[in-house]
This record gives structure tokens, C-alpha cells and sequence, in this order.
């Protein structure tokens, strides 16, 4: 699968959560209600997590941006350290403090990319027709239909997890593999959230059903 086929997947899929999003946050009568809140916290996070799998890096860009910023860190802090008339072993102790706190940055900052980047590439790819959406004027029919267009976003989001991973590394040793690598390792996460969000809605709406005369 092509980056910008998956993007525009991303996309559509993101389009459809955010409708769901907005379409129980307009109808529950209670957006405080523990099932109704549990569902918008994780649409919420799922559409993060889609921005992150689409702003990855290659491995080995990862991997050289990351040998030259530590060897210049180590380089620069070890040279003040002994400027400084400092003994040996608190060079290396200035060393390691400072590998500690780059190791803390840098995992802040690669999020700060990864985000910048996905929105970046997902405003750049375009969504895909979602053909038509239901709409109603009803409250409860409206969330009543909120699980099943989720469930289409989940379709195409397994969909575009299962061709991003490639027909032939189906197998459930490659795919779980391939489950613990970016993109699919984020992608894997977006599912589980989906399938929670779609869960805490439907008990909603058992909830929901057996207050109705």
C-alpha cells in the first residue's frame, strides 16, 4: 500500500470518527454520563494516535539523527566538564546526566514531530469518498446509528492495517511482528481505542433502552 493510499485511508477514517464524535457530543442528553465520556475520551485519542501513524520516520533516519545528536551532546558537555577542571569521573557523570535528560527530550520532542508531520501528510493526501451519511433529527436515533458508522471506520481502518502490513506476512507470528513496528504498531492502538469507544456506546444505549417505556 502506497503512503498517500494510506493516508487518504487515515483520512476517511478519521472523518467518520470525527462525525460520531460530534454527533454523540450533540445528542447524549448527559455528556457527563461515565459510558457517553468514556467514548469521546477515546475518539479523542484515537484521531491523535492516526496523526502519529502518519508522521513516522524511517527507522534509519531515526537512528542517525539520534547517533549525531548524543555523540554531539556527549562531545560538548565532556569538553566543558573538563574545561571546567573537573575530575574524570565527574566527567562521566556530567556525560551521563546529560544523556538522561536528552534521552527525556528527545522523546517529547519526537512526538512534537511525529504530530507536526502527520498533519502535515494527512492535510496533504485528502479523504476518499465516505458515500452518504445518516443523519436524523432524533437524539436517540442519532446515537443510535453512531456504533454502526464507527464500525465502518473500523473496517477501514483493519483494512488499511491488514494492506500496510502486505498480503503476504498475514500469517499471525508476522502480524504480530509487524504489530510492534510503526505505522502498525499506532495503528493496532487506534483499533483498540475504536473498539472501546464503540463498546462504552453500545452499553450506553442498553443503558439507555431499558429506561424507555
Amino acid at each position: 500500500m502506497s503512503v498517500r493510499a494510506l493516508h487518504a485511508e487515515l483520512n476517511a477514517v478519521r472523518a467518520l470518527v470525527g462525525d460520531g464524535l460530534a454527533e454523540v457530543t450533540g445528542a447524549a442528553g448527559d455528556p457527563g454520563q461515565f459510558w457517553i465520556r468514556s467514548a469521546c475520551a477515546r475518539l479523542t485519542a484515537l484521531d491523535g494516535v492516526l496523526v502519529e501513524a502518519a508522521g513516522g520516520l524511517a527507522t534509519p533516519v531515526i537512528a542517525a539523527a539520534a547517533t549525531v545528536v548524543s555523540f554531539g551532546a556527549v562531545a560538548l558537555s565532556a569538553a566543558l566538564a573538563q574545561a571546567a577542571g573537573l575530575s574524570g569521573i565527574a566527567v562521566l557523570v556530567v556525560v551521563g546526566l546529560v544523556l538522561v535528560t536528552l534521552l527525556g527530550a528527545a522523546s517529547r520532542m519526537s512526538r512534537r514531530l511525529r504530530v507536526a508531520l502527520g498533519r502535515r501528510r494527512l492535510d496533504r493526501a485528502g479523504t476518499p469518498p465516505l458515500g452518504a451519511r445518516p443523519h436524523d433529527a432524533s437524539a436517540h436515533v442519532g446515537l443510535i446509528v453512531v456504533p454502526d458508522a464507527l464500525l465502518r471506520a473500523r473496517v477501514r481502518l483493519v483494512s488499511a492495517t491488514l494492506r500496510q502490513a502486505g498480503s503476504r506476512h498475514w500469517t499471525v507470528p508476522e502480524l504480530r511482528t509487524a504489530a510492534r513496528t510503526d505505522p502498525l504498531r499506532r495503528l493496532a492502538h487506534a483499533d483498540l481505542l475504536l473498539c472501546q469507544a464503540i463498546d462504552c456506546l453500545e452499553r450506553y444505549l442498553d443503558d439507555l433502552a431499558k429506561e424507555w417505556p
